[in-house]
């Protein structure tokens, strides 16, 4: 910013804040410049670009923000997946390990039994080749063969039905015993390979939970990065608007100057304190406990509950021109709102702004109390168009 600017700026600064402490804008602005300072049409056209020039650049940089902001929010949401996904798969992961162990149990079980089922085919063998040698001696014929070719224990089995001459009894048991020999067999296989896919469901999800945790840090670093920037574009924003609201007011300076006055169509205006207040002094003459019988240039507002400390809000976007004590109205905050428009709020316990900073509509600029001439809590609310003091419920 030039030296030349910063003059300018501070001038306008002056200018405002003369106009609300005299009463008139133009007249404050007539003692501060130059009786021989003529403003051109040309120069007040050249104010008025720049100004829009100014918000323009405000604008775009306001819309940067926005984008940063919604690709800030997107991250975070994605950060959001990527933990509830963490939990699902560390669910899934716990109760893998936890069907392992159960299967392993399982395995463990079918293999006891398929060891007790075998020492009973044992036992029944041994007591079938006792009585096929008793059978033998005895000049039965044809069932050493069988035994003799058979080439183990499962395949004696099922050549069991050749020999005709066991009995039906053992026959039956031979039989119950080899089906259930191969279902336990069967049962362990099963066992066997859902243990297998188990371990590689194991493996697979502790991969899946090493990709999301990445993705996760990934999520979180793009929300940091893109929340930082629309800090830094909001910021920027903010000043933006705050120079545009300054070249505002000095293009609308040099029209006043000129004679003329600020066109200006009011938006809506947020009221300057919380819902539950009511007027105990109207805009108006009226009798002053300090001054006797006096204009009074605003309205004062109480609360029916909380009135002191409670918050004071800016009831549109605009530059704070003083925030400090100012005589009878104690901590005092004026706002120029552009068009013409600004604002004062008397007998302040607090600030919660500086002087030249930008605030926005419905930001909290202060907080009600009772300095200077004040004989109890309460807002003292005035507001000025083109220096002229005015009722301020006309604005709503």
């Amino acid at each position: 910013m030039t030296g030349k600017n910063t003059a300018k700026r501070i001038l306008i600064v002056l200018l405002l804040t003369a106009a609300l402490c005299m009463g008139s804008w133009y007249g404050s602005y007539r003692s501060i410049m130059p009786d021989s300072y003529a403003v051109t049409e040309e120069e007040k056209e050249q104010a008025q670009k720049a100004a829009d020039e100014a918000k323009a650049a405000a604008d775009a940089k306001k819309e940067e923000a926005k984008e940063a902001g919604k690709k800030a929010a997107e991250a975070t949401a994605n950060f959001e997946d990527a933990e509830k996904k963490l939990d699902s798969l560390a669910g899934e992961v716990e109760q893998t390990k936890a069907d392992i162990q159960a299967t392993e149990t399982k395995i463990e079980e079918t293999r006891i039994k398929m060891e007790k089922k075998e020492d009973e085919i044992e036992a029944q063998n041994n007591a079938l080749n006792n009585r096929l040698t008793a059978m033998y001696k005895s000049g039965t014929a044809g069932m050493i063969d069988v035994v003799l070719s058979s080439e183990s224990v499962e395949d004696l089995l099922s050549n069991v039905g050749m020999v005709h001459e066991i009995l039906e009894s053992d026959q039956e048991l031979l039989k119950s015993l080899q089906k259930d020999y191969q279902e336990l067999k069967e049962m362990k296989k099963e066992l066997e390979d859902q243990q297998a896919y188990l371990e590689q469901r194991t493996i697979d999800l502790e991969a899946a939970q090493s990709e999301t945790e990445a993705l996760k840090e990934k999520f979180q670093d793009e929300a940091d990065k893109y929340k930082a920037m629309e800090d830094e574009l909001e910021a920027q924003g903010e000043e933006l608007a705050a120079e545009a609201f300054l070249k505002q007011a000095e293009a609308e300076a040099m029209i006043v100057e000129s004679g003329g006055t600020v066109e200006y169509t009011p938006g809506e205006y947020a009221w300057p304190t919380q819902s539950n207040w009511f007027i105990t002094s109207n805009y108006g003459w009226r009798i002053c406990p300090f001054h006797g019988r006096e204009f009074h240039n605003g309205v004062d507002l109480v609360l029916t509950s909380g009135t002191f400390g409670s918050p004071v809000y800016a009831i549109a976007d605009g530059v704070v021109t003083r925030a400090s004590w100012y005589g009878g109205y104690g901590n005092c905050v004026q706002i120029a709102l552009g068009g013409g428009y600004s604002v004062l709020y008397g007998h302040l316990s607090g600030y919660n702004c500086s002087a030249d900073q930008y605030v926005k509509k419905g930001q909290v600029v202060g907080y009600i109390g009772s300095t200077g001439n004040s004989t109890g809590p309460h807002l003292h609310f005035t507001v000025f168009k083109d220096g002229e003091m005015t009722n301020p419920l006309g604005l709503y």
